[in-house]
């Protein structure tokens, strides 16, 4: 089994990090909803890239060990985002995309993702008039900072899942034409999906005060934290253990994924948008060794796996833990070379 064994589900002595940063509510939350992980630590960029976050390992880790566990039903996406988690401005999911999808405008991930961006716009704005929720100290602003257009060739590196797409399109090089079209197309859909909302408010729910939607300013601002930061899962969270997501994807090409914010995960930034800040990445020897390209410098990769204890230290026969319908299933980090203390963890999303 490749890096490490995500089957077992989750790490024991689960330590995150409670010091040296602000926050202490988040790091509560997640031990309060199941995340379970090795010590690790939050840290801001620097001046020239202030909203950009990486995570980092404040202990020492060998390869194939499981350095994070996040239970799928903590994630945000299409499928977990339901019944009063759904903010009562959001149409449902299928209503939104059904609108989306007319004529052919935009893919399904596409669509998915503006709906997610739109619940995220929702969030903030029930925090803005001091509204409860329980995913609140997710949804921190120091989480989530306002980040710069990812249509500018100085920060588009930030945003790997656009990168990557111009990339491919364009022979591995980036233009401000390129980038420019990319905008007036991104600009269109959020205008439709804004268009959408307000409908839909007049419409199903003219009892929501106009000031719990949000503006097309807010829209856009959580779409380019979706852009950045989701993860595409597969659709139930499908196992990809012992394999990782990129085996799965590769094995599995029809398979149907959704874009999801994974508390912790998204953090994780690409090689390339930690060469873009200006930090200095290397290559381990262990990655080395497996015969990975100078040019990849990711030390952890992404699986999703069912969670399971053993009867006992001394069998491995396992039984597996289900009480509802999604709920043992998880996605976890594991480290494909020895991680040292301090060591940033780098994921490569487009593997």
């Amino acid at each position: 089994m490749r890096a490490g064994s995500p089957d077992s589900g989750v790490v024991e002595n689960s330590r995150l990090s409670t010091t040296g940063d602000n926050f202490n509510c988040f790091w509560t939350w997640c031990a309060q909803n199941g995340i379970v992980s090795k010590r690790l630590s939050i840290r801001r960029g620097g001046q020239k890239d202030a909203s950009q976050l990486s995570l980092h390992v404040d202990e020492p880790v060998r390869a194939g060990t499981v350095v994070l566990s996040v239970p799928y039903l903590v994630t945000l996406n299409p499928q977990t985002v339901r019944g009063d988690l759904r903010p009562t401005a959001m149409p449902p999911v299928r209503t939104m995309c059904r609108c989306l999808l007319r004529r052919n405008r935009m893919d399904i991930i596409t669509a998915h993702g503006l709906w997610l961006a739109g619940c995220l716009a929702c969030f903030g704005r029930l925090l803005a008039h001091n509204r409860k929720l329980d995913i609140a100290p997710m949804l921190s602003p120091a989480l989530f900072p306002e980040l710069p257009s990812p249509f500018r060739l100085a920060h588009v590196d930030y945003f790997p899942a656009i990168a990557d797409v111009l990339r491919g399109e364009s022979n591995g090089t980036l233009s401000e034409s390129s980038l420019a079209a990319y905008e007036k197309r991104t600009e269109s859909q959020l205008r439709l999906t804004h268009g959408i909302l307000q409908l839909y408010r007049r419409r199903r729910v003219p009892h929501v005060r106009p000031e719990f939607l949000p503006s097309l300013l807010e829209l856009r601002m959580a779409h380019r934290t979706i852009l950045q930061r989701s993860v595409l899962l597969p659709a139930n969270c499908i196992p990809s253990a012992p394999g990782d997501l990129a085996d799965l994807f590769e094995e599995s090409p029809d398979l149907e994924t959704i874009p999801s914010l994974v508390p912790l995960v998204d953090i994780i930034r690409s090689p390339l948008a930690a060469i873009a800040s200006g930090e200095k990445t290397e290559v381990a020897p262990a990655v080395k060794a497996a015969g990975a390209s100078e040019k990849v410098v990711a030390n952890c990769s992404l699986h999703t796996c069912t969670q399971a204890d053993f009867l006992s230290p001394g069998t491995r026969r396992r039984v597996v833990i289900e009480t509802s319908v999604l709920s043992n299933r998880r996605i976890v980090v594991c480290a494909l070379c020895d991680l040292k203390v301090g060591e940033e963890l780098l994921l490569n999303y487009g593997s």
